[in-house]
């Protein structure tokens, strides 16, 4: 009566407008996501994994350098937490940008123990094996564009996600932020000039159109036939059982273990040539009767399905299967000792994580492995063969220090398998500055000729590729190297083999910098690792 406000009504108001605007913005995305939330349903997680798993799986390649098996695991993972987190899940949020922020963050997590170590022939040949495009754009901006995508801000990389990712219009565009057209375009070419920006500092330069081309080219190719079922199992498994512990956020993803072709090649030989063994243990498990290998096993082939039944939820298979190569791949193929020491324990690492059976059984290889090394009456040849298994396994869990830890027990107590054994220990050393003890084992010419060796190797499988960044990569690993062994020989007082460990290498690349930073190294100065 006295026309004053009616403070009942307005909040009746507000709150209809808020249910009316939270209706507007429920699309069919956000449909199937409430659907498997609120329902349980997993027909609508399989259509939202369809819908998506392109872009994720696109995204998960560039940021894993190509790796087709790696980024399989990243998507996996992905669409696993998606599941996890879809009642949580902010209706700000949109679900490309949260998925595409969730791939980044997993392949981060996944790769950073391998690019700590990319001086190593095995990452040299898979950088090599990037997929080459003739486009000069996509060759520059592929391998660091994801990066740069998630250092905008949550409106800009919203725009960029749903125009160049999601593939929508610019009316579309202009719906998800309640504007029209031309404020979408707008707001999308700004996003483009700080994304140009963000890739100027990482050294790429790019124009406005080529940044276009790039983004066009790369968002979402095809993901691999059979991958969106196999990952919709994947997921929708590892919801169902987070009450395990055993969560994907409480595990990190098993890192590349790393390859000394010389070292590999020796215990080859002597697993051969002498009958020194590598640790196998009698497994008597209820998982030993998922698998029975052929008459004829072809180890890289077991090794495969191995990975395949991962992927599709067959963990016991898996299992089985992991055991089977580790136990038995040398006694058909001696020359996969490497792939069994790396890149074999890596896929079983990935098991582990989703699976504690695997869990166990490789903590349990790794027990096996060092009561080997520390048993005070085995000899050198078999010590040394389980000690690079023990490095390895703890390479996989990323705790190196109990490598460390029994190097320095070695030390102490088996002198003679230490210096067999020290080429496996060497880089855990060094981030451990573990100076005086590295000073103690190495050969300084042996390890100089490694690195020749390896920068040679890596320039010349980089020297074709289109990517700047990859044909920089001999020199500065190079460097980085011979600076180190140049610096820690000067620190254990060995100043004459390090003036000439410097002088060969500056011969080797006579460059400016490099020259400075080994007269550094002659004065005890370690150059921080690389990358």
């Amino acid at each position: 009566k006295d026309n004053k406000p009616n403070p009942v009504k307005i909040i009746c108001r507000i709150w209809n407008f808020s249910g009316a605007l939270m209706v507007k913005r429920m699309t069919p995305h956000r449909q199937l996501l409430a659907d498997y939330a609120e329902k349980g349903s997993q027909e609508a997680f399989r259509e939202l994994v369809n819908l998506y798993i392109g872009m994720v799986h696109s995204s998960a390649t560039r940021l894993a350098n190509g790796d087709v098996h790696r980024a399989q695991d990243i998507t996996q993972t992905v669409f696993a937490e998606l599941a996890r987190h879809a009642r949580t899940l902010s209706s700000e949020a949109t679900i490309g940008g949260w998925l595409h922020r969730c791939t980044c963050h997993v392949a981060a997590n996944m790769m950073r123990g391998e690019r700590r170590r990319q001086n190593r022939e095995r990452e040299a040949v898979e950088m090599n094996a990037l997929h080459e495009n003739g486009d000069e754009a996509l060759a520059q901006v592929a391998p660091i564009l994801d990066e740069a995508i998630n250092e905008l801000n949550a409106q800009d990389r919203h725009a960029i996600m749903l125009r160049f990712f999601e593939k929508c219009d610019l009316r579309a565009v202009g719906d998800a932020f309640g504007s029209n057209e031309n404020a979408a375009q707008k707001r999308v070419t700004r996003a483009l000039e700080k994304l140009r920006v963000l890739l100027v500092r990482r050294g790429v330069t790019l124009s406005g159109t080529a940044l276009v081309l790039a983004l066009g080219s790369t968002s979402a190719s095809a993901a691999p036939v059979g991958l969106a079922l196999a990952v919709s199992t994947s997921a929708l498994t590892t919801a169902a059982h987070t009450t395990t512990g055993l969560t994907l956020t409480t595990l990190k993803i098993m890192a590349m273990t790393k390859l000394k072709m010389t070292a590999i090649v020796a215990i080859s030989t002597l697993v051969l040539a002498t009958g020194a063994t590598v640790v196998v243990m009698n497994h008597e498990k209820d998982y030993a009767a998922e698998f029975t290998p052929p008459a004829n096993p072809d180890p890289m082939k077991i090794l495969r399905e191995a990975q395949a039944d991962t992927a599709a939820g067959r963990y016991k298979e898996a299992l089985a299967k992991h055991v089977w190569f580790h136990e038995n791949a040398l006694k058909y193929r001696p020359s996969m000792v490497g792939v069994r020491s790396s890149s074999a324990l890596s896929y079983f690492g990935v098991l582990a994580e989703k699976y504690p059976p695997a869990m166990r059984e490789l903590k349990s290889m790794r027990h096996e492995a060092e009561k080997i090394v520390r048993n005070k009456n085995g000899d050198v040849k078999t010590g040394r063969a389980a000690f690079s298994e023990f490095s390895a396994i703890n390479r996989a869990f990323k705790e190196e220090n109990k490598t460390v830890e029994c190097f320095v027990w070695l030390d102490s107590h088996k002198p003679g398998l230490a210096k067999s054994a020290f080429v496996f220990a060497d880089d855990e050393l060094i981030e451990a500055k573990e100076y005086k003890l590295y000073g103690r084992y190495v050969d300084p010419d042996s390890s100089y000729q490694q690195l020749v060796r390896l920068y040679h190797t890596t320039k010349k499988s980089l020297q074709s590729s289109p990517i700047k960044q990859a044909q920089d990569f001999p020199n500065k690993s190079f460097s980085n190297k011979a600076a180190t062994l140049v610096a820690l020989l000067a620190i254990n007082d060995r100043q004459a083999d390090a003036d000439r460990i410097a002088i060969k290498a500056a011969k080797e690349w006579n460059d400016p910098v490099f020259l400075t930073q080994l007269e550094e190294a002659k004065s005890g100065v370690v150059p921080e690792p690389w990358p």
